[in-house]
């Protein structure tokens, strides 16, 4: 096997455009999906809290309903008397 100098030429090195984005990187798009699996998760909670409270508001709602309700029926009985 003979020794062939071309084989360890090093290669000219490519203008770079200043203009560019940054070339990206495994590190920056794991970083960027990290975040925004926190991001959403934050936001599922809110989601489930404010659920929880629209469920609550509901229901005393609808107790607040059946007591004026009843009272209304209450009243109308006395009036007809």
């Amino acid at each position: 096997m003979a020794f062939n100098p071309l084989q360890f030429k090093q290669k000219k090195k490519r203008a770079v455009d200043p203009n560019a984005p940054p070339r990206p990187n495994l590190m920056s798009h794991d970083k960027t999906i990290r975040e925004q699996k926190e991001a959403f998760a934050i936001l599922e909670d809110k989601i489930i809290k404010q659920q929880e409270e629209i469920e609550r508001l509901r229901y005393n709602y609808s107790r607040m309903q059946q007591s004026v309700d009843q009272i209304l029926g209450f009243l109308r009985s006395k009036e007809n008397k």
